[in-house]
């Protein structure tokens, strides 16, 4: 189980900005720290779906904020550490196969955007 990378205080702030704020803060947690989160357990990875039923992969920009927003739904699960260059190279052809969109930062269910892959990755490339 991944540790708190910051602190739940700080946490708390970040789930409380606005949509647009918080892609911002997204792009700007993974460009600075190489990396980004999902929620799942050892078997399973966390995907939603939106009200067009697509496949949603939700990541977060810290441990933390995902452990907020998720904890308490599922025994086992937890915040899961992924590398950006691991999840551009291993991870996007796959939800590509998949058809699934990244839901940016999601809060009460609200996704702070939801961002086709292609768009994903460019956003990731140009920070790099």
């Amino acid at each position: 189980m991944a540790s708190d990378d910051i602190s739940r205080r700080e946490a708390e702030q970040l789930l409380k900005l606005d949509a647009e704020a918080r892609v911002t803060r997204t792009f700007e947690a993974i460009a600075a720290k190489g990396e980004l989160w999902v929620w799942g357990d050892e078997g399973d990875i966390l995907f939603t779906e939106d009200g067009r039923r697509r496949n949603l992969l939700p990541i977060w920009p810290h441990a933390t904020v995902a452990r907020l927003e998720n904890e308490g739904d599922v025994d086992g699960e937890h915040a899961i550490r992924i590398r950006t260059d691991v999840f551009l190279k291993e991870w996007i052809p796959q939800l590509e196969e998949d058809h699934a969109d990244i839901a940016i930062f999601p809060v009460e269910e609200v996704n702070a955007a939801v961002i086709p892959l292609a768009d994903f990755r460019a956003r990731l490339s140009t920070r790099r």
